[in-house]
């Protein structure tokens, strides 16, 4: 297997170094950094990155090649594992400290992640889901009746080449939604528990959660940006699709897909987005540990409603 046929693993790998001391310096730099990452954490970025290995070495593996229609969804469904196992074991609270008085302040899902993390999260899967849905609706089907083309009409003939149509989107659709309701559950469990009123405490508390969500969505987004950017890929390759045939006068006459000026945005963009979602994926494996924190003194414990304050 010669280096030629790695070249877009190595391209992507290169990008996701970048990109990844890009989001560690913005961790390091933002206030959010009082929180260390937990073995779970880090075992969950592991497992999810696995994934996009064994994506990769799916392209050789012959049940893969015979088969090939569940490939795309091996990402995401081993993200969806990493986060489900995350929830359970690793979104726990990790403050030595007893808990003391108890703030009943209301919390949401959204109360402990930036807002650029749920934008980007959620402009992931809608991108996703988009793509899927549009590249649907544009296949066609092959001999054995599988949405697995795209032709174009040449005269009398036509030409056709593998496209990203439903057989290999709708696995797709389907990981992605089971992603998205585990993501929730665990972004629910992670805002559940009470939280202490000590300020001390409550303040390394929001902080110890919002590394527990910036972990999920970073597993769960790069799952779905890596996806997202191999099917642009796919679509990028489909897209170069052309046949040639002559006119009546005999000036030879160059046919197209309808979207082949595509080609090399989604390419590019596809690559862009396979290690942005590598780098993301590893997000939690490299964070930077805990800043010191002074000790608090342990209170009686009390209840502190919203309005006692």
């Amino acid at each position: 297997m010669g280096l030629w046929m790695w070249m877009e693993e190595i391209v992507v790998g290169i990008i996701a170094l970048v990109a990844l001391g890009v989001l560690l310096f913005a961790v390091r730099a933002s206030k959010s950094t009082d929180a260390a990452q937990s073995l779970a954490g880090r075992v969950a970025s592991i497992f999810a990155a696995g994934g996009v290995a064994t994506f990769w070495w799916s392209r050789w593996w012959a049940p893969f090649q015979e088969d090939p229609e569940a490939r795309y969804a091996i990402p995401i469904a081993a993200a969806t594992v990493a986060v489900a196992v995350y929830a359970l074991v690793g979104s726990r609270r990790t403050d030595p400290q007893p808990l003391g008085a108890v703030d009943l302040s209301p919390r949401s899902v959204w109360s402990y992640g930036s807002r650029s993390w749920f934008a980007g999260w959620w402009t992931l899967t809608g991108l996703m889901a988009g793509t899927v849905l549009l590249a649907g609706l544009a296949s066609s089907t092959d001999e054995h009746g599988r949405h697995t083309m795209i032709f174009i009409q040449m005269g009398s003939a036509n030409a056709g080449t593998t496209f990203f149509g439903w057989w290999f989107g709708i696995p797709v659709l389907v990981a992605l939604a089971v992603l998205i309701l585990v993501v929730q559950l665990a972004l629910w469990r992670i805002a559940r528990p009470a939280a202490p009123a000590n300020p001390v405490q409550r303040e390394r508390d929001r902080g110890d959660r919002r590394n527990r969500t910036r972990t999920v969505l970073s597993i769960a987004a790069g799952a779905v940006a890596f996806t997202l950017g191999v099917s642009w890929n796919f679509l990028g390759r489909s897209s170069q699709l052309a046949g040639g045939l002559s006119a009546p006068d005999g000036v030879p006459i160059e046919v197209g897909t309808s979207f082949a000026a595509l080609a090399v945005p989604l390419t590019v963009l596809g690559i862009l987005l396979e290690g942005l979602g590598v780098a993301l994926l590893l997000l939690a494996l490299f964070q930077p540990r805990r800043r010191a924190s002074l000790p608090v003194a342990a209170e009686q414990p009390e209840v502190v409603a919203p309005g006692m304050r």
